[in-house]
């Protein structure tokens, strides 16, 4: 079996293409910005088609001989169709069918997921927890998540599950989503600085500074840490997971914060939440490419 797979993550700014193996070792990797408008999408297939021809010849190895290309993608993305459904961050792009146009254009296979369950792909590849059940949330700009049912991705449907827009407060701003309350519209990393700035302070970073010294700010940021809690505890009661995984550039600052909110009052409830352990993502630029090859052990 061939044990080489293209790799492609597909972002609102850039795309990163690159080879990588079956341990989800990146072993070539390049990147170009992505563009919008009309042709857009069919230009940035020829680019990926032929950067991945240079990094064949640059390794030594025929493109043909690669097991497929794994795409992941920033959603709403249509796995099934192999479209890319984002009028949000993808312009020019919507309803483009990727993985038939990069099939034709490389005569290989080509899956595509969206870029939750592709980080997701690469931090099981990369830490060996294929046979464990491992969530993972994003806590960003805005808030995602992505399960592993040791062995396999959890999916409904035609799109994403929105794990991110669980109820986790009875008040609040009203999302797009439709709902107050909402796990991202409390929590996200935009969220919290919205919160801060409406008590007069600069930012989440100022709010946690004074916190304390500061009672008003020690209220706000205990209503936060209860939050997240109620975030990530519903998602652990629906999925008992064995690892959760916190990424993120809001996890990736504050993961200490986050953490020992979740793992508040937790001793006691083993009947209801999983015995479970707290990671943080990895940092790499290319973790997104390193669970490319995941895609083909995938049961269809």
């Amino acid at each position: 079996m061939n044990k080489l797979t293209g790799a492609v993550d597909i972002g609102g700014t850039k795309i990163q293409v690159g080879i990588v193996d079956r341990a989800g070792n990146v072993l070539a990797d390049g990147c170009f910005p992505t563009a919008s408008g009309q042709q857009s999408a069919d230009c940035a297939v020829e680019k990926i088609a032929k950067l991945l021809e240079e990094q064949c010849r640059s390794l030594g190895i025929d493109p043909k001989s690669l097991r497929g290309i794994g795409i992941s993608c920033t959603g709403p993305v249509d796995c099934r169709k192999g479209t890319i459904e984002n009028p949000y961050t993808l312009s020019g792009w919507l309803g483009y069918p990727v993985v038939e146009k990069l099939s034709e254009r490389t005569g290989l296979c080509v899956r595509m997921e969206n870029d939750a369950n592709g980080a997701l792909l690469g931090e099981i590849q990369r830490r060996g927890l294929t046979g464990q059940k491992v969530l993972m949330v994003t806590l960003g700009t805005g808030i995602g998540a992505a399960f592993w049912n040791a062995g396999s991705l959890h999916r409904s449907g035609k799109y994403h599950p929105e794990m991110g827009h669980v109820i986790v407060a009875s008040d609040g701003d009203l999302c797009y989503c439709g709902h107050r309350g909402c796990f991202e519209s409390r929590c996200s990393g935009k969220a919290v600085n919205r919160r801060a700035e409406r008590e007069g302070y600069r930012d989440f970073d100022e709010l946690y500074a004074k916190a304390a010294s500061d009672e008003r700010a020690l209220r706000l940021l205990d209503e936060i840490r209860r939050d997240l809690k109620n975030g990530i505890w519903t998602l652990n009661l629906i999925f008992k997971p064995d690892t959760i995984i916190l990424a993120g550039g809001f996890s990736r600052r504050y993961f200490s914060f986050v953490k020992e909110a979740v793992e508040e009052d937790s001793a006691g409830k083993e009947d209801f939440l999983s015995d479970f352990e707290i990671l943080p993502a990895f940092e790499n630029k290319n973790s997104a490419l390193a669970g490319a090859n995941m895609l083909f052990d995938q049961e269809e």
